[in-house]
């Protein structure tokens, strides 16, 4: 089977494992808004002659109207701090079950992180303090000042 075709296969698993959720073949993310908040959730393959490796990652977009405010995101192994997480298909079978490992991972990981960056504050406090997760959400130190002062404005924090 094409490494094409297992992609396919993974990506319909997970579209059945998230109905609620746009899924957007050009970016290959799935979106969902809530909380006056773009929630998205991106898979990456990392390709090889006959198989790939799944890698999700996570991030919360503010925006008002069409312009974008800030975004915040990380991969999902990267949130608890053990490096990227990979999630191996080489067949039909294990593209199901590696999709649903990663649903899983997401459940468990992700979105606890989409819910707390969610809320403009814990952005603006977590770049404030700097340190290892301000560079996890926003891994460009010279753009934290700009987001601070961005999200404060936006939605009236206080300085």
């Amino acid at each position: 089977m094409k490494v094409s075709e297992l992609q396919n296969l993974f990506i319909e698993e997970l579209k059945t494992l998230l109905p609620s959720w746009k899924f957007v073949k050009s970016y290959r993310e799935f979106r969902k808004s809530e909380n006056g908040v773009i929630w998205l959730f991106h898979i990456s393959c990392v390709n090889h002659t006959s198989d790939f490796d799944a890698v999700g990652d996570v991030a919360v977009e503010f925006k008002s109207g069409k312009e974008r405010i800030c975004i915040v995101g990380a991969e999902l192994g990267n949130i608890v701090g053990s490096g990227q997480h990979r999630f191996p298909v080489s067949n039909a079978s294990e593209a199901k079950s590696s999709a649903r490992e990663l649903f899983e991972y997401f459940n468990q990981k992700g979105l606890p992180f989409l819910e707390r960056f969610s809320n403009p504050e814990a952005v603006v406090d977590t770049l404030k303090r700097g340190g290892k997760e301000a560079l996890l959400i926003i891994p460009l130190l010279d753009q934290h000042k700009e987001q601070i002062k961005q999200m404060s404005n936006r939605y009236g924090i206080v300085m």
